[in-house]
C-alpha cells in the first residue's frame, strides 16, 4: 500500500493513506460561480504524482518540468514486496531516483552518492526494480514481453493517455500486441504465445513488405515469382553453357586481322579484274561485228561517183578507176589487221586477267578456310566478357530465384506457426480453464451488482491471438464503458492481491465516473471498499465533492469514513495539491 506522499514543495498538502478504501475529494469554495470547476485542484495532479515517482516517463511538456516544479522532489512511502520504502524523484534530474529501503531481494541495487549520502538509482533500473517485487517480471526480458509499466498503467489509470476509453487497454496508443502479451500476463495465462505470435506478425510484415516493393518499388528488380524465374534461369543457364561450349573450341589466330584485311584485299582485286574482263569482252563482241559487216565499196557505186566528180572537178579526174579499186581493198585490209590486232589484244588480256584470279581466288579460299577455322583475340576477349555478363546474370537469377522460393517457404512456414498458435492458445485457454472462470465469475459479479448486467468478460483463442473483450447487450455509453472498466480494473486488484507479489493498490481519477449514475457510484464505490478490505489491497479514488454527495450508497454504508482529510479545493491559488498556482 502507499502511506504518504509529500514533496519538497513547502506549499504541496502532503497525503497520508490507510488501507482499504481512500477518497480524495476535491470541495468547491464558498465563493466560486457555477463556471468554475475542480479540474485545478489536483486530483489528477495526485496520480500524475504516483505514477512519476514509479517510473513514468518525463517529458518536456509534463508538469513536473514546468519552472515552478523542476526542482522540486516528490516523494512517495509505500510496502515494495511487503519492505517500507521511501522513493523520490525531481524533475531536474527526472533519469534518476533516490531511494530508501531493503535492498536485499532488488535484481539491481542502488548506489550510494558520496556527496550527498543518498542511495540512488535510475529511473530504467527502478522500473525493473519495481517490476520484480510488484509482479515478479524477471530482469532479463526480451522485446514484445510483459512490461512493468504497460502492467503498472491497468493499476493507475491516466485519463490523459486515454486509460478510460476501453476496459482492455489502459492508453489509446497501446498496441494490440502490447495488450495480449500483458493482458495474457496479468489474467494468468501463457503469455509466451502472444509474444511469439507478435514475432510471427513481424515477420509476416517483412514479407509484406517485400512484396510489395517487388511489384514496383525499391526491390522491383529484385525478387519475382518462382515459376518466372525458374524459366529465366533455365534459359540463362542454356546460353552460359553454349558460351562455354564456343570458347572451349575457340582457337585465336594472332593474324586474323591481317588475313581478315588481305582477303578482302584480294576480293576487291578479284571484283575489279571481273569488271574490266567484262568491257573487253564488249569490245571483242563491238569489234567482231564491225570485222564482220565492213566491206569494200562496188563497183558501181564508185563508177557513179567518179562521174560526179569529173563533172564538177575535171581536172582532179585523173587516175584510173582500177587504182581507186585497190586503193580501197588495201585500206580495208589495213583496218581488218587492225580491229583483229584489238580483238586479240583484248582476248591475251582476258586469259591473263582469269589466271591472275584464279590464283587470287586460290589464296582468297585459303585465308577464309583458315578465318573459319580460327579467331580473332579481340572476338575471344569478346566472348569471355560476354560469359563473364551471362554468368553474372545467371548467378543473380538464382539468387532472385533462392530468394523467391525463400518468401514463399517462410510464408507457408509462417501459416503453419499461426496455426499452431492457435492450437496452443486454445491449449492453454483449456489447461488454464479455473483461472479464467474465476476471473470471468469475479467480473459478472462485480458487473451485475453495479448495474443489472453491464457486460460479460470474455477470452477467447482467435487467429490473431487471445482477444479479451465485454460483451454488452446494447448500445453502450460512456457511463457503461466507464463500469466496465472498474469492473474490470478492480477484478485484476482482486486477483493480483492474492499472489504473493502485487502492486498492493489500485488508483482511479474522478474522470472514471463521469456518465455514472448516483446509484451505480454509489455501487463503485461499496464494492472498492469490500474489496479491498477483504483481500488486502489499497483502494484510492480521486473525486469531486459533488459526486460524493450525489453517489446513492447503501444505509449501512459511511462513505466519510473513507475520506482523506486532505483538504484541496478549487480556490484559485493556495486551495490545490500544490497550494499554488502551476506554471
Amino acid at each position: 500500500m502507499i502511506h504518504s506522499i509529500t514533496s519538497s514543495l513547502k506549499s504541496f498538502k502532503s497525503i497520508s493513506l490507510n488501507s482499504g478504501l481512500n477518497l480524495i475529494v476535491a470541495d468547491k469554495s464558498e465563493n466560486a460561480s457555477d463556471r468554475q470547476t475542480r479540474n485545478g485542484s489536483g486530483k489528477s495532479s495526485l496520480i500524475r504524482i504516483i505514477d512519476f515517482v514509479l517510473g513514468s516517463k518525463c517529458d518536456a511538456d509534463s508538469i513536473f518540468r514546468f519552472d515552478s516544479l523542476i526542482n522540486e522532489h516528490f516523494s512517495m512511502s509505500f510496502d515494495l514486496n511487503g519492505d517500507r520504502t521511501t522513493a523520490s524523484r525531481s524533475g531536474q534530474e527526472k533519469s534518476r531516483m533516490v531511494v530508501d529501503g531493503v535492498y536485499d531481494d532488488w535484481p539491481v541495487k542502488p548506489k550510494l552518492h558520496r556527496d550527498s549520502g543518498e542511495e540512488r538509482i535510475s529511473v530504467t533500473n527502478w522500473r525493473t526494480v519495481l517490476g520484480s517485487q510488484m509482479f515478479d517480471l524477471p530482469d532479463d526480458t526480451d522485446s514484445y514481453s510483459p512490461t512493468f509499466r504497460s502492467l503498472l498503467s491497468y493499476f493507475v489509470r491516466r485519463d490523459s493517455s486515454g486509460g478510460f476509453q476501453e476496459a482492455q487497454k489502459q492508453s489509446s496508443k497501446q498496441q494490440n500486441w502490447d495488450v495480449q502479451v500483458n493482458l495474457s500476463f496479468l489474467l494468468g495465462l501463457d503469455w509466451q504465445i502472444s509474444h511469439e505470435l507478435q514475432l510471427i506478425r513481424l515477420k509476416e510484415k517483412s514479407l509484406e513488405t517485400l512484396r510489395r516493393e517487388a511489384k514496383g518499388g525499391a526491390l522491383g528488380n529484385l525478387v519475382g515469382h518462382v515459376g518466372e524465374l525458374r524459366t529465366r534461369l533455365t534459359v540463362a543457364e542454356r546460353h552460359v553453357n553454349k558460351l562455354k561450349v564456343e570458347l572451349e573450341g575457340f582457337e585465336v589466330l594472332p593474324e586474323y586481322r591481317e588475313l581478315e584485311q588481305e582477303a578482302s584485299t584480294l576480293a576487291v582485286q578479284i571484283s575489279e579484274l571481273t569488271n574490266q574482263n567484262t568491257l573487253d569482252r564488249e569490245k571483242i563482241e563491238t569489234l567482231e561485228k564491225v570485222l564482220v559487216e565492213e566491206r569494200p565499196p562496188l563497183q558501181s557505186e564508185l563508177a557513179g561517183m567518179y562521174r560526179e566528180i569529173g563533172i564538177i572537178l575535171p581536172e582532179l579526174v585523173t587516175r584510173q578507176l582500177n587504182d581507186v579499186k585497190e586503193f580501197h581493198k588495201a585500206i580495208l585490209k589495213n583496218r581488218q589487221l587492225h580491229l583483229q590486232g584489238e580483238v586479240d589484244d583484248a582476248r591475251s588480256q582476258i586469259s591473263t586477267r582469269e589466271e591472275t584470279m584464279a590464283r587470287l581466288d586460290v589464296r582468297r579460299r585459303e585465308i577464309l578456310s583458315t578465318l573459319a577455322a580460327h579467331g580473332a583475340l579481340d572476338q575471344y576477349t569478346r566472348l569471355q566478357e560476354e560469359l563473364s555478363r551471362q554468368q553474372a546474370t545467371l548467378e543473380e537469377l538464382r539468387k532472385k530465384s533462392e530468394l523467391a522460393r525463400q518468401l514463399e517457404s517462410q510464408s507457408t512456414e509462417l501459416t503453419i506457426e499461426r496455426a499452431q498458435i492457435k492450437k496452443q492458445l486454445t491449449t492453454d485457454l483449456d489447461d488454464r480453464a479455473a483461472t479464467l472462470n474465476e476471473a470471468i465469475i469475479i467480473f459478472e459479479d462485480f458487473s451485475q451488482r453495479i448495474s443489472d448486467h453491464e457486460g460479460s468478460l470474455v477470452i477467447e483463442p482467435k487467429d490473431n491471438g487471445p482477444e479479451f473483450s465485454i460483451v454488452v447487450e446494447g448500445k453502450e455509453s460512456k457511463g457503461i464503458r466507464n463500469m466496465q472498466i472498474f469492473c474490470f480494473d478492480m477484478t485484476l486488484a482482486v486477483l493480483w492481491a492474492k499472489q504473493d507479489k502485487s502492486p498492493g493498490f489500485l488508483v482511479h481519477d474522478s474522470h472514471l465516473f463521469d456518465g455514472m449514475d448516483s446509484r451505480q457510484v454509489g455501487k463503485a464505490l461499496e464494492i472498492g471498499a469490500e474489496q479491498s478490505a477483504k483481500h488486502g489491497f489499497q483502494y484510492i479514488v480521486t473525486l469531486n465533492s459533488d459526486q460524493l454527495e450525489a453517489a446513492e450508497f447503501s444505509p449501512d454504508f459511511d462513505a466519510q469514513r473513507f475520506r482523506n482529510p486532505v483538504a484541496i479545493n478549487d480556490a484559485s491559488d493556495t486551495g490545490g495539491l500544490f497550494g499554488m498556482r502551476i506554471h
